[in-house]
């Protein structure tokens, strides 16, 4: 994923609000304060979210997205 933002490790703050079960908005806060809203497939989001927790396993991970945080 070099040159590709990563919403997770790439920003100050960021939650997710799940829009069905294929896409997920993402709400980001960078560092200056500057907010932005990404939306991403589940699959590129958890991808996405497994480079900052390598330790939260798939199932765990996808309970999360259909929770939002």
């Amino acid at each position: 994923m070099a040159g590709v933002t990563n919403v997770f490790t790439d920003y100050a703050d960021t939650h997710w609000v799940p829009l069905n079960g294929e896409m997920v908005t993402v709400q980001t806060v960078d560092a200056n304060g500057k907010r932005e809203t990404h939306v991403l497939s589940v699959a590129e989001a958890l991808a996405q979210f497994k480079v900052k927790y390598p330790f939260v396993d798939d199932g765990m991970a996808a309970e999360l997205f259909a929770r939002g945080g």
